[in-house]
């Protein structure tokens, strides 16, 4: 059996309940959520990935996904969820009139498509999407040598074991196609460390991007480009940041566990989050490392690469 990847496993069972919580409830994209997404879509446009379909399996809102498909328009995309996702109670373009039927039609929809089936028809200039339902961990549904192109926001660091994942995107990629994802670093939410134990639990270990970059080319990816930057986040209330910290971060802290915990715990556990305020500093500080990464499935010749020299064809200095 392979060494585990992290230290503090993840669950795929959480990670599913608490995406089927999370996405239905999304009255309006998460911050952080936009801001990675905007990123990944300015760094994408250096990438030119080969014809064909993308693969999408990543934290999504209605708006980030719109801007996917215009961005992506001339291709099919294949959305894979860990459960469900009622995308249509938020709306794209064109708007829905009713939402509220569509949703439910959409989700008995969805319910019949455990693997890829059935292309959503778009209006002209946006993406056609092909969803299918993938439960964390599992194989992709999705054929061999069939995607031009895995998107992945915020997604490898909630997984389990990134090593498979990233061994089923090389397995669905066309030769010469490529992977873009983005992650949290190490130093994501540092000033956690205290609150988290004030609570009896411990933070998630994050991934180093040269641990990735190494992961990627052992799973047969090419030249792994990875690069990291680092947002800090300021809160006059503490409580509103550990909000959003939990608004996103499924499968990670501080999520059941806030309503599972008594007053007085929760008290102690913002008293100690008020005590690591730096000297005279009247604002909490929250760091996210974001770490994008994109790499190629480049194909090899088959056989050995072996030249024939003929001995005549070799030149050599002559002597006097």
């Amino acid at each position: 059996m392979s060494e585990a990847f992290w230290k503090h496993p993840r669950s795929s069972e959480a990670l599913v309940r608490q995406w089927e919580r999370k996405v239905s409830r999304w009255s309006s994209v998460p911050f952080l959520l936009e801001e990675v997404h905007q990123r990944m879509l300015t760094r994408a446009e250096i990438m030119r990935p080969v014809e064909g379909a993308v693969l999408v399996q990543g934290w999504m809102h209605a708006q980030t996904f719109q801007a996917l498909q215009g961005q992506f328009s001339d291709r099919v995309l294949h959305l894979v969820h860990p459960a469900p996702w009622p995308m249509a109670a938020q709306p794209l373009s064109p708007p829905v009139a009713d939402a509220q039927g569509m949703s439910s039609k959409f989700k008995s929809f969805l319910s019949k498509i455990v693997s890829n089936a059935g292309v959503t028809e778009s209006p002209r200039g946006i993406a056609a999407v092909q969803h299918a339902v993938a439960a964390p961990g599992a194989d992709l549904p999705v054929p061999d040598a069939s995607q031009a192109l895995v998107w992945s926001p915020l997604w490898l660091h909630q997984i389990n074991d990134p090593r498979h994942l990233m061994a089923q995107w090389h397995r669905v990629l066309k030769p010469d196609g490529g992977i873009f994802f983005s992650c949290f670093g190490p130093d994501t939410a540092k000033e956690l460390h205290g609150f988290a134990s004030a609570l009896g639990q411990r933070m998630p270990d994050f991934s180093d991007m040269h641990d990735l970059g190494d992961a990627l080319s052992r799973q047969g990816f090419s030249d792994p480009v990875m690069e990291m930057e680092k947002l800090t986040l300021t809160y006059a209330d503490p409580r509103k940041m550990i909000a959003e910290w939990r608004e996103l971060n499924a499968n990670l802290l501080l999520d059941r566990a806030l309503g599972l915990k008594g007053a007085t715990a929760l008290a102690k556990a913002y008293t100690k989050l008020a005590e690591e305020l730096p000297h005279e500093a009247s604002r909490h500080h929250l760091t996210l490392e974001l770490v994008y990464g994109h790499a190629w499935k480049v194909q090899k010749p088959k056989g050995p690469q072996i030249a024939t020299v003929q001995l005549s064809d070799i030149g050599g200095r002559k002597g006097k």
